[in-house]
This record gives structure tokens, sequence and C-alpha cells, in this order.
């Protein structure tokens, strides 16, 4: 059952897939519709899940479910793989790659490893207030407070320790 993403309340869970590229503008149209239908549609033993998604930067998917309603069961969680998956196949962009790490620079998303995150640091390539993305947020309200966060506040912070200036 899908609804507004910005009415999805702060407790949703949440799931982000940050793809390896930008979508381009026919692709974001695909997607739309496949996620649209899919949230229309996800169900948990029969129980629809009230669902909603959002693209952000043109290279985020992030899909939420209120489980107040219905809870997302493992079952309903591999249909959402499924749907990405689906994205994947369609569009040639992968969405399941969890050792990249995305950051701006100059308000474009870049994407790169662990170990090229640490070199980027050591080259000053990425600051202390470069903006992260936390794809790691479990809930819509930890996602609307902090998935953009400045390099300081992050994770990442312990490699501005160790970087000798």
């Amino acid at each position: 059952m899908y609804q507004s993403f910005q009415t999805m309340p702060d407790h949703a869970r949440v799931w982000v897939y940050q793809a390896n590229r930008a979508f381009t503008a026919t692709e974001l149209q695909t997607i739309n519709q496949l996620l649209t239908d899919f949230a229309n549609t996800w169900d948990s033993h029969g129980k629809g899940i009230l669902a909603s998604f959002s693209i952000e930067h043109n290279q985020f998917i992030i899909i939420s479910a209120d489980e107040t309603v219905t809870a997302a069961s493992g079952c309903s969680i591999d249909k959402s793989v499924g749907a990405i998956r689906e994205i994947e196949k369609q569009t040639g962009v992968t969405l399941l790659d969890r050792s990249q790490v995305a950051y701006l620079h100059n308000d474009q998303v870049q994407t790169v490893s662990l170990a090229g995150l640490k070199q980027k640091i050591a080259e000053g390539a990425v600051q202390p207030d470069t903006v992260l993305f936390d794809n790691t947020c479990v809930s819509l309200g930890v996602w609307r407070n902090s998935w953009r966060n400045a390099a300081k506040n992050t994770w990442a912070k312990r490699f501005f320790d160790t970087v000798s200036v």
C-alpha cells in the first residue's frame, strides 16, 4: 500500500540502496514505476505493508515501511530485494554493493571503496566537513536526521584522527 514518502512516520523502517552511478532520466521513470507498483502490492503473509520510497540525488533508493500496520517478514524483505534486483537488471546499475562509500564533492555524489576513502582523506580531497552518506540508517527518523552528515560526525571520524598534517 503506497503512501507518500513525506508522510511516512519517523519510526518507519528504512533500507537504503546506493547506485554505483547516477540514474538517467529514463531510468528514473522506470524506477519510479517499478517501485510504485512494488509498494502498492508489497505484503507480508497476505497483509499489505504500508510502504513508500524516495530517490535521492538520482543515485540512492530509500524504501520505507511502517511496521505498526504490518511488520515486514523475512519473505517480504526478500520481495523488496527482488524489486531492487529487477531495477539492477533493467538499468545496469549496481545497488547491492555495500563496499562503496558515498560522499558529496562539488554537489556531486562520488563513490569510493573504504580504502579509497582513507586515501581521499589522506590527500585532503575529503575534509572533516565533507558530507558522507550513512546507508546503515534503520529508521526514517534517523535517515532524516543523519543520513547526510559531516564526515567528522560519522564513523569515518577515526580516519581523520590517523592522518598526519
